[in-house]
């Protein structure tokens, strides 16, 4: 079993990014992947964990001892690995977001046997994916991301909730996924 944990954007940026899968889709059939879960930005990527009961209580704690805070998006950007390709938002980085991430790997060494992920670590760079998948023969994620006109987004949000997904054994492909819990930040901040 592997779980991942992310904080949730607010409504603005999930409608935003969810016009934007659907115009993905507009320039050839799209299985839907990353979209299928609420729009976030990642804290810690699929890890693998042994006792649900453990992970639940050691997220409830984290939730309470995390205030929110606002984060930024830079820039659309698009990638490729393999026979995949995503689009997604540039997360700026500051210093709170990068100590969360640190915060998460150094707690969950008392919760999990083995807490590695891909992409972890001081490389770990923080993005808000907007749809990603295979490629096939007419690319609809590079299609739409040069048919934008500009690159750079003015966005932020406060991330007040922080989730908790799921993942059943196996490749992560669609229906082997889940937001399976969300919480509150610390409400112990000014507006």
């Amino acid at each position: 079993m592997k779980a991942a944990i992310a904080l949730l954007s607010d409504y603005p940026v999930q409608n935003m990014v969810r016009r934007m899968v659907y115009e993905i889709g507009q320039f050839a059939q799209v299985e839907f992947l990353g979209s299928l879960l609420p729009a976030h930005v990642s804290l810690k990527q699929p890890f693998t964990f042994e006792s649900m009961d453990a992970l639940e209580d050691w997220f409830a704690s984290l939730s309470r001892r995390v205030n929110p805070f606002r984060i930024e998006l830079d820039r659309v950007y698009y990638d490729t690995w393999d026979e995949y390709a995503i689009v997604g938002l540039e997360v700026h980085e500051t210093p709170t977001l990068r100590e969360l991430h640190n915060q998460i790997n150094r707690e969950l060494k008392e919760v999990v046997q083995d807490l590695s992920a891909p992409h972890d670590g001081d490389e770990y760079r923080f993005h808000l994916t907007i749809e990603l998948g295979k490629v096939g023969s007419q690319n609809p994620f590079k299609q739409f991301y040069e048919s934008l006109p500009e690159k750079q987004v003015a966005l932020s949000f406060k991330a007040e909730h922080m989730a908790l997904f799921f993942y059943a054994d196996g490749p992560i492909q669609t229906g082997s996924f889940i937001c399976y819990k969300v919480l509150p930040l610390n409400r112990h901040m000014p507006d």
